[in-house]
């Protein structure tokens, strides 16, 4: 009989296949003291193991750079300074002088005490380290017991298989882009970890966040797995195979039609205009957003160039990023988010302190305005791209008018500063995203060119749910009924203060989503390339006005299935199962 596992969708797609158990496992370092004359040779073996482990991980950042991306190559230029640490180092080095430890057993002991204070805080930003950490136990034992570095692909089946991994470790998972992997389950982990940033890069389903269930699963137990919205079928029986290969063929199909149909206005059956943007997380991204006929960028998100970085970016190096898309998108535009960090991703440059609770704590457009010399860099480098084409930038996290106040004011400073003047006008927008900045729409309006309703934070703030949780996964529902209600409120504020508003959250990337969104008002919508034929095909197959009224007819809902079920009845009576769209719309 099939069983559910649930975690966290880290990376989207779907899979069909047996589990393979696969790891890294050094093994025990056994405890043993040596003779004091010992001492210099351990302390000369330690600094060659970890001058090889470091030589090593920057060979593995430049390949990762050439083979996958820059930014997921940084990844592994941060585990090259966590080798340097002067902590990490002088209490080694400790170990062997006084307490005569060989240079394994020293190294082991004081990694583990810097793995257990890290996990004792029970932070995101935290916990996500552990895997880098763990990547370096691995490698410079490895050096030291004389042990080979492993390889995964080769445990694989022909026909590939679906890896479930305890703890997958960053340079584990780049070894995964050129072989038949055809899904990646964890029982640690949050969507923002290392290893899920791999795993969306090389384009492989991931779940992550699992929990001690995953031990429960024997290897070679067939699996279905949906790395969207990380629930995992184990033992799955023969219709719910059946439905997966149904689905596989048709979402083949629709991509294929509906590229015949990339460059064609997206409208409702009714004729409403819907307009389709992009999210993008690099420049490369872009491509992939082109390609499916992306109307602009709705969100071009810019932590790519801080995270895991030592140093500021300077304002060429940002220049030339923002460039590169707004000239792909020249006349449709990009809209450009300031640097979100804080919460679950902190540049390595700040000595971000740490937080009680990070997600509110000292984030996104706080941080920016507290390190002007970083934002007025990143400012300069917009407002310098705009002349390429079109720009909106974007505040995350506001919650007041005086910081926009204050960023209009950095940013009008700006403009004047550029050599020569700057002509091209740059609109300014804020994210609504806390329940404080939709509750006053009537005051941030008046500051601002256009609003962006961000449902995923929004989510997490309405509900006190905390999204990277997976014991939670089942409450973090974007269409609670508070939350319908506020979506409501927002598109009705935006419409009598006359600004416009767009939506660029994960529940424009959901079939019911998308569908409730057009019912309540909605015309714009941000979502990442992958997911652009399956909404274009719910866009061209619904009718504005019959959403309109479902929407209408919605006021007094107690759960969220009391929101989902009359509009994926609509859905089931106007696109049916011809493309396996149905797979998505479940209803709990």
């Amino acid at each position: 009989m099939s069983w559910m596992l649930h975690g966290i969708g880290a990376s989207p797609g779907r899979a069909l296949g047996p589990a393979l158990r696969a790891a890294w496992d050094v093994p025990g370092v056994p405890h043993r003291t040596i003779a004091a004359d010992r001492v210099g040779a351990e302390v000369e073996r330690f600094e060659q193991a970890r001058s090889w482990a470091r030589q090593r991980i920057l060979q593995i950042q430049a390949e990762t750079s050439e083979r996958i991306g820059v930014v997921e190559g940084k990844i592994f230029e941060a585990q090259a300074l966590m080798l340097d640490d002067p902590d990490l180092i002088a209490g080694t080095l400790s170990y062997i002088r006084e307490n005569f430890l060989p240079a394994e057993r020293a190294f082991d002991w004081r990694l583990l005490e810097i793995r257990s204070r890290l996990a004792d805080t029970a932070h995101v930003m935290a916990l996500d380290r552990l895997a880098d950490l763990r990547d370096i136990r691995q490698r410079v034992l490895s050096r030291l017991l004389r042990l080979e570095e492993p390889d995964v692909a080769a445990q694989l089946p022909p026909d590939g298989a679906i890896l479930v991994f305890e703890e997958l470790t960053p340079s584990l998972a780049v070894q995964l882009g050129s072989h038949p992997v055809l899904g990646l389950l964890t029982a640690t982990g949050s969507r923002a970890s290392h290893s899920a940033v791999i795993a969306r890069s090389l384009g492989i389903p991931s779940v992550v966040g699992i929990g001690p269930r995953l031990a429960d699963l024997p290897d070679g137990q067939t699996l279905i797995m949906n790395g969207a919205t990380g629930r995992v079928i184990v033992d799955p029986a023969e219709p719910e195979i059946e439905s997966f290969h149904r689905s596989v063929i048709h979402t083949a199909e629709r991509e294929r039609r509906l590229a015949e149909l990339a460059s064609s206005p997206t409208q409702t059956r009714d004729g409403e205009r819907i307009v389709l943007q992009a999210n993008l997380d690099q420049p490369d991204d872009a491509t992939a957003a082109l390609r499916v006929g992306a109307e602009g960028v709705g969100l071009f998100r810019s932590e790519f160039l801080v995270i895991g970085r030592r140093t500021i970016p300077d304002e060429d190096e940002q220049y030339e990023a923002y460039r590169r898309v707004v000239e792909a998108f020249p006349e449709q535009g990009v809209t450009l988010r300031t640097f979100d960090i804080g919460g679950d991703k902190f540049p390595i440059f700040l000595s971000m302190p740490m937080e009680e609770n990070p997600y509110l704590g000292w984030r996104a457009i706080r941080v920016c305005l507290d390190l002007p010399d970083l934002f007025r860099n990143q400012l300069r480098a917009a407002v310098r791209a705009a002349d390429h084409g079109f720009v909106r930038i974007l505040l995350p996290f506001v919650v007041s008018p005086d910081e926009i106040r204050r960023t209009r004011e950095m940013l009008d400073e700006v403009v004047a500063s550029l050599d020569g003047g700057q002509t091209a006008e740059v609109p300014l927008g804020v994210m609504i995203e806390t329940p404080a900045a939709l509750e006053t729409v009537d005051r941030l309006a008046p500051h601002v060119d256009f609003l962006s309703l961000g449902t995923n934070d929004l989510t997490q703030y309405a509900l006190a749910v905390d999204r990277g949780n997976a014991r939670l996964v089942d409450m973090f529902d974007a269409l609670h009924p508070a939350l319908f209600r506020m979506y409501r409120r927002l598109a009705r504020s935006a419409q009598e203060e006359g600004v416009e508003v767009g939506v660029c959250g994960d529940l424009a990337e959901d079939p019911v989503g998308v569908s409730v969104l057009i019912g309540l008002g909605y015309r714009t919508f941000s979502l990442a390339p992958p997911s652009h034929p399956e909404i274009k095909e719910v866009v061209l197959a619904v009718s504005a006005s019959d959403l309109r009224t479902l929407a209408n007819e919605l006021e007094n809902g107690d759960r969220p299935s009391d929101i989902k079920r009359p509009f994926r009845r609509y859905l089931e009576e106007v696109i049916g199962d011809r493309d396996g769209l149905l797979d998505r719309l479940s209803v709990e």
